[in-house]
């Protein structure tokens, strides 16, 4: 068949779609929406877990975390009986293996290698542990090959041979600046990117993990809001979730930010003086925004969440860090 029978063909089906509904033509659905859980109990409550035909934007200063949350993603989703496609922009092939493998162990499977004669150690899996892991994942994770292009069209077909091929909803970009881009107007290009990317999740009703880096900001804000994501603003805006990931032994701890930062921790019924790195919920269609507390393991490389304080606790907290208003001086 030519391409102009393919084009009247198409034509003709699109012709005969009706352009409205009766209201009473489709029945009140009360089926849940499929979504991938990632594993942390009070995320997964505030943006009700990764509802497929959505976008999650993953930012955060450099070092925050943000390739450690991928992998721990990655992990939870081959838990839930699904399968990963990853474009790794970030790690080595090597380091995102490794990484991935300690996450998923117990600290007694894993081992020491002192590098050479100094001080410096190297952390992998035991060997007895190797086959398991292997079989858990060799088969379930497409990893994108980066000595190929990395324009946004040769990577969203990688996407669709594996959608179609391995049955793949789960995809992860880390991170939005390694998309190539080929032309000379970088914003154009970018919210092109980005409308292609959830046209992909919406059609083919998938999720899309996107790891975008912070705009330069001023060096003492502590948090990030949506309007600081590198690109356009259409990133954002076509987004189901927005996620900051903020490392606290970066913070400076005497600023007003700091104090502020703490306030709300202690609302969220945190302490922030037991918190490795924080989770921003900056904006979601799910119940609410908010934070949550995590704590990291040097060894695994992964973050557990962190445990809450109680309602008594919080408000105890909350009182005590009120500072009373100076005393008039005349």
């Amino acid at each position: 068949m030519s391409s102009m029978d393919d084009i009247i063909k198409f034509q003709k089906e699109e012709n005969e779609k009706p352009l409205y509904y009766r209201f009473s033509d489709y029945e009140y659905n009360t089926n849940s929406k499929e979504r991938v859980l990632s594993g942390i109990e009070q995320l997964d409550y505030m943006i009700k877990g990764f509802e497929l035909g959505c976008i999650t934007i993953w930012t955060g200063q450099t070092n925050a975390g943000k390739s450690t949350v991928m992998t721990m993603i990655t992990k939870q989703t081959i838990l839930q009986g699904e399968k990963v496609f990853f474009f790794n922009g970030e790690q080595t092939r090597d380091d995102f293996k490794n990484n991935l493998y300690k996450q998923t162990v117990r600290k007694e499977d894993i081992y020491a290698k002192q590098y050479k004669n100094t001080i410096v150690n190297d952390y992998y899996v035991k060997d007895s542990q190797i086959a398991k892991l292997n079989a858990l994942y060799g088969n379930n994770i497409f990893v994108y090959n980066n000595d190929g292009k990395r324009d946004i069209n040769t990577i969203l077909t990688a996407m669709e041979d594996v959608r179609i091929k391995e049955g793949v909803r789960i995809f992860i970009l880390d991170n939005f600046m390694q998309i190539d881009t080929l032309s000379s107007d970088e914003y154009r290009e970018q919210k092109d990117i980005m409308e292609k990317l959830r046209t992909f999740a919406v059609n083919k009703n998938v999720h899309i993990h996107l790891v975008a880096h912070p705009r330069k900001t001023d060096k003492s804000a502590l948090r990030l809001t949506i309007y600081d994501v590198l690109g356009s603003s259409n990133l954002v805006n076509k987004a189901y979730n927005v996620i900051s990931i903020i490392r606290v032994d970066n913070l400076d701890t005497s600023s007003n930010e700091y104090e502020k930062l703490t306030k709300d921790m202690y609302k969220a019924r945190y302490d922030i003086t037991g918190t490795s790195t924080i989770l921003e919920i900056l904006k979601t269609k799910g119940v609410c925004c908010g934070l949550v507390g995590l704590v990291y393991d040097k060894v695994t490389k992964s973050f557990t969440e962190q445990a809450q304080m109680t309602d008594y606790e919080s408000k105890k907290m909350q009182q005590m860090s009120i500072k009373p208003k100076d005393e008039c001086p005349f």
